[in-house]
Order: structure tokens, then C-alpha cells, then sequence
């Protein structure tokens, strides 16, 4: 089966890009296209590749996020994407993108077209009050791991890309960080233009008991919704749980302490495969908080390919239910 974008030119600007954000987004995109079978093409700056030097860096030297992002990218220099090479799109930050002669452009910026201030991702889930949903005691936001704001707005602009690759016409598509950082957190957006600020702190308290616990070889996620609770308190047996202090969800969120001082020597006392084995006969969502290590071996991903023997990562895609037939080709699986 041929690829779904084989034979279409694609031109990443990432290496251009202004702003980090901006920059991981435009390479999130082109990865897609090119798992999709798309010819990327890659042009890099006189001054070196801004993405060689990205934490978190590999014993080689390397930097882990560009082996990850930067697969499959035919390298140009500086100039090169000023040739008549046929773009069929063109992916990156306003003025590159803006210049380039392909027929579908597609331009990241903060806020929209013209609108484009200096913005770590940091900013954008603070702005976007996805911070706000893993506050710390102390007061200082907890930054979430990886980089989920750039990475879900380049899988916005691979989605935009796809239709516009569809209709091989000439179009621009813009693309605002902060609205797909809004989008990431609509629940709690919406739950405040629609009933206030004061419903979504009640609805947080809500979730106030999802969070990791101890077991006797590592961690396990504790996430239940109230509905669950009946089944978790009669699963640890501890009367102790009766108490009018943990009736609802709420007042568990408020006697917090008081509530992982009863359960923490249950969990510790058992393994995490005991507990998640024991939770799931209860349909009661907790599972193990995985090592790296368990990661490279884990079933699930064996399954998808989603990781090579090398513990690199590729794009685990479907097509019709299956694993992407034109993917298999030289696949190095781990399992």
C-alpha cells in the first residue's frame, strides 16, 4: 500500500523558527507527514541547528528531542528552499512561511495573525490555566513534563495540513498556541465562562484524590471518580474510611492528609501488579507508575512498534484498524 502523502513536498522551517514553541510545533507537523510517507524537506541555518542542542541530551551527545522530531527530514542548506522545488506546504513561524512559494502555507504564531509576543510553553499553561490543575502546596506551578503545548499544536497543524494536501489548492492556515492550549484545557474554560471560577474550584475538588502512592516496588497512580470510591474503601478495608470525613469527594479532598495516612500502608504492602490486578477485578482505574526501563519492554508498546530496539521512538500509526503497512518496512522492534 503507498502512503497516504507519498510524492508530496513538504518544507520545515523549524529550524527557523523565532520562538521555541513555535519551533517544536513545525517539527511535530513534518514528523506526521513524513510517517505519513510525505518527502520533508529540511533546511538549517549558516549559525547550526538550534534543535542539536535541546535537553535532555543522550550519552552520545545528541539531544533526545531532535532524534525523536527530526526522522526522515531531507537536510538543505540555509537557501536551498528557495529553488524551484514543488512545495506542496510549507510549515513554520509568519515570515519564512509567508515568503515561501508553496501552495499550502500553514503559520504558527501566540495569538493569531500578527499577533506574536515572546512565549515559553510555560507561558502558555499559565495563560491557558493548565497549571492551574496541578497547583503545589507551596505555590509554585508544577511545569508539566515534556513539551504537550507545542506538540498538540503541531498535531493541529498536521490536521490542517491534511485537508489542505487534499485540495492542492493555494491557502493559509494559521495556527494560535494559546487557542490550542485553551483547547487542551476546554473542561475547565468552559466550566468558568459558563458558571464562574467558583465552579471550577468545586469541580477540582472533586479530583482531589488523584494523585501517586507508594507500593512496595514503586509507585502507583491513584485516579478515581466519586462513583468509585465505594469499591476503593471496601478494597482496603480499612474501617477507619467509614469516617463522616471522607463521605464525599469533596471532603476527601479536604482531609487529604488525613485520608493517605489510613491507605499508604496498604498500597506499601503490596506490589504494584498486586494492586492494579486487585483494582481492575473492582473496575477501579489505578495502574503502575512505570520506570524508563519498563517502558522499553512494556506489551502495549511492543505491540504498536511504538519503540525500537534502541529504545527510539516512531510513530505508532493505524490504517484500517492495522499497523501502517508502509511503515514496516526496516522496523527494528524491541519485542
Amino acid at each position: 500500500m503507498t502512503a497516504p502523502y507519498s510524492g508530496k513536498h513538504i518544507l520545515d522551517l523549524s529550524a527557523f523558527a523565532a520562538q521555541r514553541p513555535h519551533a517544536l510545533a513545525t517539527a511535530m507537523a513534518c514528523k506526521l507527514l513524513a510517517a505519513m510517507g510525505a518527502s520533508v524537506f529540511r533546511p538549517i541555518p549558516a549559525s547550526g541547528d538550534p534543535f542539536a542542542t535541546l535537553a535532555p541530551m543522550l550519552p552520545d551527545g545528541s539531544s533526545a528531542v531532535a532524534r525523536f522530531l527530526l526522522t526522515d527530514r531531507i537536510a538543505l542548506g540555509a537557501e536551498d528552499h528557495r529553488r524551484e522545488i514543488p512545495f506542496d506546504a510549507a510549515i513554520g513561524d509568519n515570515e519564512r512561511v509567508s515568503a515561501s512559494h508553496a501552495l499550502l502555507r500553514v503559520r504558527f504564531s501566540v495569538f493569531g495573525p500578527g499577533d506574536d509576543p515572546a512565549m515559553s510553553e510555560l507561558g502558555l499553561m499559565a495563560l491557558s490555566g493548565i497549571l492551574d490543575a496541578t497547583p503545589s502546596k507551596e505555590g509554585e506551578p508544577h511545569r508539566l513534563g515534556g513539551h504537550q503545548p507545542a506538540y498538540a499544536a503541531g498535531l493541529a497543524a498536521f490536521t490542517a495540513a491534511a485537508a489542505g494536501l487534499r485540495n492542492s489548492r493555494h491557502d493559509f492556515v494559521d495556527i494560535s498556541l494559546f487557542d490550542v492550549a485553551c483547547w487542551l484545557n476546554w473542561k475547565a474554560a468552559a466550566t468558568v465562562v459558563l458558571f464562574g471560577r467558583e465552579a471550577a474550584i468545586r469541580d477540582k475538588a472533586q479530583r482531589g484524590g488523584w494523585h501517586t502512592m507508594r507500593a512496595m516496588d514503586g509507585h502507583i497512580a491513584l485516579v478515581y471518580m466519586n462513583k468509585d470510591w465505594p469499591a476503593l474503601r471496601d478494597l482496603i478495608g480499612d474501617e477507619r474510611l467509614q469516617d463522616a470525613r471522607f463521605a464525599s469527594q469533596k471532603l476527601r479532598g479536604e482531609n487529604m492528609d488525613a485520608l493517605n495516612a489510613i491507605m499508604a500502608p496498604w498500597f506499601a504492602a503490596r506490589t504494584r501488579a498486586e494492586i492494579t490486578s486487585m483494582a481492575q477485578a473492582q473496575r477501579i482505574p489505578i495502574g503502575p507508575v512505570l520506570t524508563l526501563q519498563e517502558l522499553l519492554s512494556d506489551r502495549q508498546h511492543s505491540a504498536r512498534k511504538f519503540l525500537m530496539r534502541n529504545g527510539e521512538p516512531r510513530t505508532p500509526l493505524m490504517w484500517d484498524g492495522h499497523a501502517a503497512p508502509w511503515q514496516d518496512v526496516g522496523v527494528d522492534n524491541h519485542g
